[in-house]
């Protein structure tokens, strides 16, 4: 199934009661002609959560999160518009006509449903394993680290045996598709033998579960030291990049810490799973982790739409920092509220290059680490201020740097406010930071600009209406051209390619507008407010309203937009590797070495 015909978007709304949708998950009590209860998306002790009926919308006047009912499902269950509107159409009895136009569509859905069964078949495969006696060596491993049953229950996890056949002699017994198993890297072809083998041995096995208890794929950590030229292959491995696994847009222990990052209106973002899992164990489950790699900006976006604030309580150690410093910038940029947790034994030692489970098996008191965590740029900028204190060169470069995180602030306010702080934290004028800014910016943002959106918007339709700002500056062409084409084709908004679209967007406007037309609104009545005369009469020249294939067009948009993030992080990585030559840092230089082309294969 591809494309949902807008008549039945039109039908789901229209049956779709609101106040019995969101009455499965909060308690609400009638208020005159409205309902009210407490808000699931922040901890809340007086109800501020409100349900129009007669609109067919919601607001907190707590957390400001508004939207329909299609925005309630997509933010409380972390779905796609696509999966909410299954999900509605399945309660309230709409039958979503199949899509015959586009067979392709159809055979990437069926592949995925595949390849979503087959996890779940390797997840049972595991977690027998690990409870059976071929597990031992894994149940070892779980104790040395103190993890309990609880949490290996809530996380499944399971143990991979060093039977090089064990997961596809089981997955063959159960009439599984071996072809989809290895797309999603679980067994591979024995080229000389015939047959297949097992990708994960002798290891701990990590599912990465997504919110409705579908799989996606694993991580797999061995549970003992193997020598160099072991066949068992690294300490870690992780499941390739498929179509049910994206690793840069999902979050480890994000199924498990979506209620808790409600309640508590935060979320704690730490490096590693076990990291994840033995945080879970102490209680602060609103714990969560990217998979293995850098925090990218899909990644921030998910959790901006999940949580109030992040707080970064990554490894003490010169990675962790820069994993730190990476992270923050996203976050900036991305306008999310971000804290840094103070590693501190309580007595004012300084707890360095440990990580939170190390720090967590030693009795330190996490919990007051975390609530009396920093705010993110006020403490990076005093951390570095304080280790230059002796050195006007160094201190030059320390202003630099944390105007190229500055230079991430795009509201003007805002800047002048954190430029105001800066100052008098370190001591300097304020117009030194605001400058040292505007030089960064102008030599482009130090990370991949993350997609930018106001506190209470998401990627999916949502009944918003921003307000008119006055037309500003040049309008990026290629994606005014986008906006041309939904405004031509608006069906195209209900689409997952509309959702990678709108991620990739970095102009306020055009966000603001795209936001707004998949909530209904009408772009042509939109335009004037908000752009120049110039691009108004681009998006409204119907260019593509007689092209036979939208969806391809979309595609190619799509992938333009991709090549442009990429060449901008490109532009910052080798910023970033320059200014790493300078000061002679061998490990960093290696890593952005590899980094930049990595990312310049994603533009050739």
């Amino acid at each position: 199934m591809g494309l949902i015909p807008d008549e039945t978007i039109s039908e789901i709304r229209a049956r779709a009661d609101i106040v019995s949708v969101i009455g499965q998950h909060v308690q609400l009590k009638r208020a005159g002609r409205n309902w009210k209860g407490l808000c699931p998306f922040h901890g809340e002790k007086s109800p501020s959560f409100n349900v129009s009926p007669d609109k067919g919308f919601f607001y907190c006047f707590g957390c400001h999160k508004k939207g329909d009912v299609f925005t309630f499902v997509m933010e409380l269950q972390g779905k796609s518009f696509l999966e909410a509107a299954e999900t509605l159409a399945a309660q309230c009895g709409v039958v979503i006509p199949e899509t015959t136009h586009n067979p392709e569509v159809a055979r990437a859905r069926g592949e995925r449903a595949t390849m979503l069964a087959i996890n779940k078949l390797a997840t049972q495969f595991f977690v027998e394993t690990l409870a059976s006696p071929r597990g031992a060596a894994g149940r070892a491993y779980l104790d040395s680290r103190a993890i309990g049953g609880e949490q290996r229950a809530a996380f499944q996890l399971g143990f991979a045996p060093a039977d090089w056949h064990g997961l596809a002699d089981y997955l063959q017994a159960k009439r599984a598709d071996l072809e989809a198993a290895v797309k999603v890297g679980l067994i591979a072809r024995q080229p000389k033998a015939g047959g297949f083998y097992d990708r994960f041995r002798e290891r701990l096995v990590c599912p990465i579960i997504l919110p409705g208890n579908e799989v996606a794929g694993f991580s797999a950590r061995l549970v003992a030291d193997a020598p160099k030229d072991s066949p068992v292959g690294a300490k870690y491995i992780n499941s390739p990049e498929s179509p049910v696994y994206k690793k840069s847009r999902l979050l480890f222990g994000l199924a498990q810490a979506r209620d808790a990052m409600r309640i508590k209106g935060r979320a704690v973002l730490v490096e590693g799973n076990f990291d994840v899992i033995s945080m879970h164990q102490a209680g602060f489950t609103e714990t969560v982790a990217p998979l293995g790699t850098a925090l990218t900006p899909e990644q921030v976006e998910l959790l901006r739409r999940q949580t109030n604030e992040v707080i970064l309580f990554y490894d003490g150690d010169r990675a962790g920092r820069a994993a730190t410093r990476a992270a923050l910038s996203l976050m900036l940029a991305a306008e999310v509220p971000v804290r840094i947790a103070w590693r501190s034994r309580g007595d004012g030692v300084r707890l360095e290059g440990q990580d939170p489970d190390s720090l967590l098996r030693g009795g330190v008191d996490v919990g007051a680490s975390l609530d009396h965590a920093r705010d993110g740029l006020a403490h990076y900028a005093m951390l570095l201020w304080d280790e230059a204190r002796d050195s006007a060169s160094q201190r030059g470069a320390v202003l630099e740097d944390l105007a190229r995180l500055v230079a991430n602030i795009k509201n003007p306010n805002r800047l002048e406010v954190v430029a105001s702080d800066l100052s008098t934290m370190l001591g300097v004028r304020p117009e030194a930071i605001t400058r040292a800014a505007a030089r960064a910016a102008r030599a482009g943002s130090d990370a991949q600009r993350p997609p930018h959106s106001g506190p209470s918007e998401s990627a999916g339709p949502a009944p918003v209406d921003p307000a008119p700002r006055p037309p500003q500056g040049p309008v990026p062409q290629h994606e005014l051209d986008l906006l041309a084409l939904v405004a031509d084709h608006p069906t195209l908004l209900a689409t997952p390619q509309a959702n990678r679209a709108f991620s990739l967007l970095t102009d306020d406007r055009l966000r603001d507008m795209y936001s707004a037309a998949r909530a209904g609104a009408s772009l042509a009545v939109l335009a004037p407010d908000r752009l120049p005369p110039a691009a108004i009469k681009i998006l409204l020249a119907g260019s593509y309203a007689q092209h036979p294939k939208p969806d391809a067009v979309l595609d190619a948009k799509v992938k333009e937009l991709e090549v442009a993030a990429y060449k901008r992080k490109t532009i910052a990585l080798e910023r970033q590797l320059a200014q790493a030559k300078n000061i002679g840092d061998t490990e960093e230089i290696r890593r952005l070495v590899l980094e930049v082309m990595n990312t310049r294969k994603q533009v050739d």
